[in-house]
């Protein structure tokens, strides 16, 4: 029986990665279509495409880390899948807090006209 419970923790929790990796590559489509300089763009872009590869890695490396555990003839170790599964969670989050747009000096752009 915690087995079972065990395994729906598993498939809710790489639903709910799945999920949001499917809002993430809705977003990055849709980032370069934003108001603003074409150098903000460009940069809320990149900043999508990091968090899009990194949300994937995560998915992938936690998603091994699980098979490893069920099938033990998967030859994956599972320090390796932790190790990515974290450094994939860490460019994540890297990338969702330090990666912001700079909005550059707008007062300036707006003087020249």
């Amino acid at each position: 029986m915690d087995d079972m419970i065990g395994f729906a923790v598993v498939g809710i929790i790489i639903a709910g990665l799945t999920y949001a990796l499917i809002k993430q590559i809705k977003e990055t489509k849709h980032s370069g279509n934003g108001i603003g300089s074409p150098l903000y763009r460009k940069q809320l872009a990149r900043k999508n495409k990091v968090m899009t590869v990194a949300l994937i890695g995560v998915i992938v490396f936690y998603t091994l880390n699980i098979l490893s555990v069920i099938a033990s003839s998967i030859p994956v170790s599972n320090s390796f899948t932790v190790l990515g599964t974290f450094l994939s969670f860490f460019v994540y989050f890297f990338a969702r807090i330090i990666m912001k747009p700079q909005l550059g000096d707008q007062r300036r752009n707006l003087s020249l006209y």
